[in-house]
């Protein structure tokens, strides 16, 4: 079989450079407080690669057009930081450990858990109510992978528990911005 032949200014096209990545939350910012996104995301991700329609989607598209229903995002946290509890109803997600030391808990109420250390890799299975947050001193980072169904990886949720806690700290207008951007607090809910 024939091969392909591609030039150097060819292959960039192919080829994210980390420090060149657009942080996620630049897309999301309006009207929702950083501390209101950083209960929803890591305090930052960087979409590297995902399909040309994911714009319209919480992660964004990155530099690297790739596959509908898959994703490659970096997410760097903080000491502590992580996202809250939350479900892929259609979505593997793939989480390995690339610098820093991260806590994984899934289940219903986060109830069960594990630990990543360099390199470590944990795939959650669609369904599986999940979480991480960076157990290290130092900002952690994770390299993710998100491989979906049909509705190409729009189907991320959290607890309505969730909509409490952020009209309790925001109000119901960060809620709602929330919400016009992708999110959804349905996880649990029939």
């Amino acid at each position: 079989m024939k091969t392909k032949n591609i030039l150097p200014d060819q292959m960039e096209l192919h080829i994210a450079r980390y420090n060149d990545l657009t942080p996620n939350k630049a897309r999301t910012a309006g009207n929702i407080p950083p501390e209101a996104r950083e209960m929803m995301t890591a305090r930052e991700t960087k979409t590297v690669i995902a399909y040309e329609g994911a714009k319209d989607t919480p992660w964004g598209n990155g530099p690297i057009a790739g596959p509908k229903s898959f994703a490659v995002v970096i997410a760097e946290c903080g000491p502590g930081n992580g996202p809250g509890l939350h479900v892929h109803q259609d979505t593997t997600e793939t989480f390995t450990c690339i610098k820093g030391k991260f806590c994984i808990e899934w289940g219903d109420k986060g109830e069960f858990s594990t630990e990543l250390n360099l390199f470590d890799t944990i795939s959650v299975p669609p369904g599986v109510m999940r979480r991480f947050h960076n157990v290290s001193d130092e900002s952690g980072l994770l390299h993710v992978i998100l491989q979906g169904g049909e509705r190409n990886l729009r189907d991320v949720e959290y607890p309505p528990s969730m909509v409490k806690e952020l009209t309790s700290k925001f109000g119901t207008d960060v809620v709602n911005e929330l919400e016009d951007v992708g999110y959804s607090f349905r996880a649990g809910l029939d």
